[in-house]
């Protein structure tokens, strides 16, 4: 159900964070019950403990609900910033980082809220990254951050390793951090996933690194907690950038390894180590940089005098109108030529008249010119379908269409036209306000006034109508039968008319008596006798039946 605060369709709310109502841990709850006996006080305290846990050294693929770049995808992305969905709202807030809220910065506007614990990192492809299963926690962040993560015993976890000084020049400062993870508050009805039962919030975190064209990236999204050591650096030392253009982030001097070498002038070699760093390493994917950029720059770059003029060998030949000849496998799988003209022409162009379409095939071409096809209204039929096809609202839109037209279809085919003239539905004239109406009042109201109105008579109560019409009853017939002169006798016979089965009966006359009086029935006392003297008589037999059948005993 849509909440009455969601945001409208094709928008969305935007939050700097979310802050957890309690954070994950174990908590003590004391309840005491003080008990008055005889002016005596006694308590009787009860602790019980509740241990929230979330996600912390690993996480649920369940609680990813997108990632951009997409997994393993090849485009132009050169211009975005990778990220990932969270369907935990606030996850990234869930846990500290172990570092105090940094300092006041008058080129950054304050903030509230703690610090992420989460970042996102983007490293190049030949930057050193490797990615480390199952290890053990101590052996990832180190014992010092282990005791200040309460030294949790046997957890293994993933992890990513890379040079310090490389995770210094991309792990975003405190203040970043806090920029870099917001909540979106998105309307359900515009995702494409439900994302299980959540009601359009998603915590988003976000990388600070921009891809460069023509290279391979990995995303990691790494936890930062109790990684105070790491944070503390850039907070002490904050990237600048050099005069050649390169981030200035105060490495640390590394570590110094010296070995005795007898052929050395001092008889020691000195060689510096690469410091190496881990990181617990929640989620990660991969993608790819490529093609010349984004849709803008495509169109900059684009050269309309190509067209209809001879252009350098290796560059695609346009004709006046804008087409170029492409190869063309048919249905058939044969191998032809044909001409193809994209959407975008420096001059107005005329709708097509033609459609609307069914399929691809009605929108094939042939040139006068040339003779050849042109495709071009056949590939934009099938790159709308196909994105036509990708948006997960159409197969729900057009089932609920195709829904609404059956059901107004059977509404107009077997209600209105066999509804109506049964019980004298009272409905407009026009099909189309008739599929619009209430049907449930009307139907109530006509078959009320049907029900109160009665059933009509039944017109041959006795089936004598059906009984004339049987063999035995037509004149022509039994005439033939009983070999009668005519049809004439038969009828006599039958009565005349076939339809009266038989002679007409007479009516019986009626005795006519004189209109009298009650009073003058009651005083008549020659049938009151009549009455007495049939009352004795019954009893009389009642009585001899009675004797006799008990023996001739009283």
């Amino acid at each position: 159900m849509i909440n009455q605060n969601d945001p409208p369709r094709g928008s969305m709310y935007l939050y700097d964070d979310i802050q957890p109502a309690t954070v994950d841990g174990l908590y003590k709850m004391t309840v005491t019950t003080d008990i008055s006996y005889d002016k005596t006080v006694q308590s009787a305290p009860i602790d019980r403990y509740l241990n929230i846990i979330g996600p912390r050294f690993s996480l649920d693929p369940t609680l990813v609900a997108n990632v951009y770049p997409p997994r393993n995808g090849q485009g132009a992305y050169e211009d975005a910033l990778a990220q990932v969905v969270l369907t935990r709202r606030t996850l990234p807030w869930e846990r500290a980082v172990g570092f105090p809220t940094p300092p006041a910065d008058p080129a950054i506007p304050p903030q509230n809220g703690q610090i992420p614990w989460v970042a996102l990192l983007v490293f190049q492809d030949g930057e050193p990254c490797t990615i480390l299963n199952n290890q053990h926690l101590v052996d990832v962040v180190g014992s010092a951050a282990f005791a200040r993560l309460g030294s949790p015993a046997n957890v293994l976890c993933d992890a990513v390793e890379t040079d310090l000084s490389l995770l210094y020049e991309i792990l975003p400062t405190a203040h970043e951090m806090r920029l870099l993870a917001h909540v979106r508050q998105v309307n359900v009805e515009d995702k494409e996933l439900s994302a299980g039962s959540s009601e359009g919030f998603f915590s988003v975190v976000m990388g600070n690194r921009l891809p460069v064209q023509g290279a391979k990236f990995r995303a990691c999204l790494v936890s930062l907690e109790q990684r105070s050591d790491l944070l503390q650096h850039l907070q002490d030392n904050p990237p600048a950038l050099s005069d050649t253009g390169h981030l200035n982030v105060g490495i640390p001097a590394a570590p110094l390894l010296r070995f005795p070498v007898g052929q050395l002038h001092d008889g020691f070699a000195t060689i510096s180590l690469t410091p190496k760093v881990r990181l617990v390493l929640l989620h990660t994917w991969q993608f790819t940089c490529t093609g010349p950029g984004p849709f803008k720059k495509l169109m900059q770059a684009l050269d309309v005098g190509m067209i209809g003029k001879v252009v350098t060998p290796g560059q695609p030949a346009m004709t006046d109108t804008g087409h170029q000849r492409l190869p063309v496998l048919d249905r058939a799988g044969q191998n032809e030529v044909g001409w193809y003209r994209g959407p975008l022409v420096p001059w107005q162009l005329t709708r097509d008249p033609l459609g609307p379409y069914h399929s691809a095939d009605q929108c094939r071409r042939a040139t006068v010119e040339t003779g050849a096809e042109d495709v071009s209204y056949a590939a934009a039929f099938e790159v709308g379908r196909q994105l036509a096809a990708a948006d997960a609202m159409l197969p729900r839109e057009l089932m609920r269409w195709r829904t609404e037209s059956y059901r107004q279809s059977a509404r107009a085919d077997t209600i209105l036209t066999k509804i109506q003239p049964a019980i004298a539905l009272d409905l407009p004239a026009p099909l189309a306000e008739k599929l619009h109406v209430t049907l449930p009042p009307l139907v109530s109201v006509s078959a009320t006034k049907v029900i109160a109105g009665g059933a009509p008579g039944v017109a041959d109560r006795y089936g004598i109508n059906h009984a004339a019409q049987t063999v035995g009853m037509d004149p022509q017939i039994l005439s033939k039968i009983w070999g009668l002169a005519s049809e004439v006798e038969a009828k006599a016979i039958l009565g005349g008319d076939p339809a009266t089965l038989g002679a007409t009966v007479p009516a019986q006359p009626q005795t006519e008596r004189a209109d009298t009086t009650l009073e003058e029935v009651a005083a008549d006392t020659s049938s009151l006798d009549r009455l007495t003297q049939a009352r004795s008589r019954i009893l009389g037999n009642a009585t001899v039946a009675l004797q006799t059948a008990s023996g001739g005993k009283e």
